[in-house]
């Protein structure tokens, strides 16, 4: 190739810049009047600009896009392949526009514009993608019960969790967090067994279980999140625990209930959580879930209703919102107690309105630092397990802090 094509060539390339002749004899080592005469040379010649690269790349973290360009010898048939070629990372980014170009000289320019998923671009395909590697290695086994001692159902409450937030003055480590929610549940169950048989264990599981509901490290409502781990790593680490949890749950009664209470920070998460966990427990009698998208749960122990809900309302609203519940209001009103349970705020709380029990459950998650700066702060971090009787109802109530 000529001295004077490749400058036509590097000429062409430089000429996207859109600067003064004066850049362009600089940056080609030559004289502006050079310059002119090469404009006029390039208008009557289709010249295909030498590459000045191969591979660029633009990410903009603050808007979460990434911008990519390709030089290829062939043109990519579909996303999945431009994502594998540009290293976009499906999980979390969404290709909103890509383009081809073929070139004079036989190859292609290939460009993808990404940005990252948002709430509405997740599907549960998204979220089986967790569970192709899970296998279930539950075996059931008998229960031992105690002739001497009397048998009741319970309710495990380890409500507003949050794995993932990070917290002030405080441990941040995920399996350290992992650790203090076993041995807690580990803690209530050993107080109830060291006293009773267990026939029900009803177990309320999101109820902000996780800290944030999406990739950004959200809640659902869009509130940025401080956490410790990402996203989809918050969500495998939950989904192993909770897996833990229901499996030595069951390993002491005849029944586990599991029941979704959706809360503010992870309504969505805490829905594909539920799903997974009854598709891991399917083939096991004895395990049954309500993971209906509702902020209202009901169950009936005994002759004690208690109905969920995840409590970031007017609490005194909830009896008779049960009461003329198309699907609970029958229940609720036969039944001879009647108990509410919520969470989100993080502190314990009992009253009694027109003979319904409303019981605001504590919390274990620390301080972080929007509770902090907020004066939200020195809450007793602790988990609750309720004990009810068939014909009395609740007749006791144990307590775990931390």
């Amino acid at each position: 190739m000529s001295e004077n094509q490749t400058l036509l060539q590097q000429l062409g390339q430089l000429l996207r810049q859109k600067k003064s002749k004066k850049f362009y004899a600089e940056k080609l080592g030559i004289t502006e009047d050079e310059v002119s005469e090469l404009l006029l040379e390039l208008k009557d010649k289709d010249v295909e600009p030498i590459p000045l690269f191969e591979n660029t790349r633009k990410v903009n973290v603050e808007k979460g896009t990434v911008e990519s360009t390709l030089l290829l010898d062939f043109e990519p048939k579909d996303d999945i392949e431009l994502a594998k070629l540009h290293k976009i990372n499906l999980d979390k980014y969404v290709i909103t526009n890509y383009w081809s170009k073929l070139l004079p000289s036989g190859k292609f320019s290939s460009s993808v514009f990404s940005k990252l998923k948002q709430p509405k671009d997740y599907t549960p395909e998204d979220f089986a993608k967790f569970l192709q590697n899970y296998k279930t290695t539950f075996v059931t086994q008998p229960v031992m019960v105690d002739e001497d001692k009397e048998t009741v159902d319970i309710e495990l409450s380890l409500s507003d969790f949050h794995l993932a937030k990070r917290i002030v003055n405080g441990d941040n480590s995920i399996e350290n967090r992992k650790a203090t929610y076993m041995s807690v549940l580990v803690d209530l169950l050993a107080k109830v067994l060291r006293n009773y048989n267990v026939r029900t264990v009803v177990f309320p599981i999101s109820n902000d279980f996780f800290h944030t509901d999406n990739y950004q490290n959200q809640t659902t409502a869009g509130t940025p999140q401080d956490v410790i781990v990402e996203y989809g790593e918050e969500y495998e680490h939950g989904f192993d625990l909770l897996v833990k949890a229901i499996e030595l749950l069951y390993k002491h009664c005849e029944n586990v209930e599991v029941l979704l209470v959706q809360g503010n920070h992870d309504k969505t998460k805490s829905f594909y959580l539920a799903h997974a966990l009854q598709v891991y427990f399917n083939n096991v009698t004895g395990i049954s879930f309500d993971r209906r998208e509702s902020e209202l749960k009901a169950t009936i122990l005994g002759n004690t209703f208690i109905g969920y809900h995840h409590g970031n309302c007017k609490l005194d609203d909830l009896p008779l919102l049960f009461a003329t519940h198309p699907q609970y209001g029958s229940a609720f009103g036969s039944a001879t107690y009647r108990e509410i349970h919520t969470g989100d705020k993080h502190h314990y709380m009992a009253k009694e309105v027109k003979g319904v029990r409303i019981q605001q459950m504590p919390s274990l998650s620390g301080t972080d630092r929007w509770h902090r700066d907020n004066n939200f702060v020195h809450s007793i971090r602790a988990a609750l397990v309720l004990i009810y009787d068939t014909e009395h109802g609740k007749i006791g109530e144990f307590e775990s802090r931390i």
